[in-house]
């Protein structure tokens, strides 16, 4: 599972724009000007020991998004940050379908109860993975910001200006610019 979500993160943000933001939600009741600092949840200590390219990867989203977030005026801190940012991922298989037509119905013999109706047939099988950046009002432990991006994953290594390009359309939408 490890490796398919390191797998994830490079495929969602490699390509040019072949992803797409599934969720976009903002909490309309925060005070995004009250807000000042950020620091990174540290998801290491759910599993000490993911993955080189997983991690690799995870840090290189860290530096994009603290980028993003400083652009914007907010400073990044380890001591008692106003705002928590979490990153998460999932990778889900799928099944690439198309449905049949009267063309591929079987030829009719009989003279009773015939019936043909259109079926899901399979043809291909893929992986669709989805990053999710989740930022937090730390005081009150409310979530303030939901976005989540999906994509097909594909086996191609994902660079840096990838990753840029894509958190940057991602922070194209966030609710507390400055």
């Amino acid at each position: 599972m490890k490796t398919l979500t390191g797998l994830l993160i490079i495929a969602i943000l490699t390509g040019c724009s072949s992803y797409r933001i599934t969720r976009n939600q903002a909490d309309k009741a925060a005070t995004w000007s009250a807000y000042r600092t950020f620091a990174f949840v540290d998801t290491n200590r759910i599993d000490p020991s993911p993955r080189e390219a997983y991690q690799a990867t995870v840090e290189q989203i860290k530096r994009t998004v603290a980028t993003e977030l400083a652009n914007r005026g907010y400073q990044q801190t380890k001591d008692n940050p106003d705002l928590l940012v979490n990153i998460g991922a999932v990778v889900k298989d799928k099944t690439q379908t198309r449905q049949t037509t009267i063309n591929e119905a079987p030829l009719y013999i009989g003279q009773r109860r015939y019936q043909w109706r259109s079926q899901e047939v399979p043809v291909g099988t893929y992986q669709e993975g989805t990053v999710n950046l989740h930022i937090v009002d730390a005081q009150r432990n409310a979530l303030i910001w939901d976005v989540a991006i999906s994509s097909v994953l594909n086996r191609q290594q994902v660079t840096p200006v990838q990753i840029g390009e894509a958190i940057s359309k991602v922070f194209s939408k966030f609710p507390g610019n400055r």
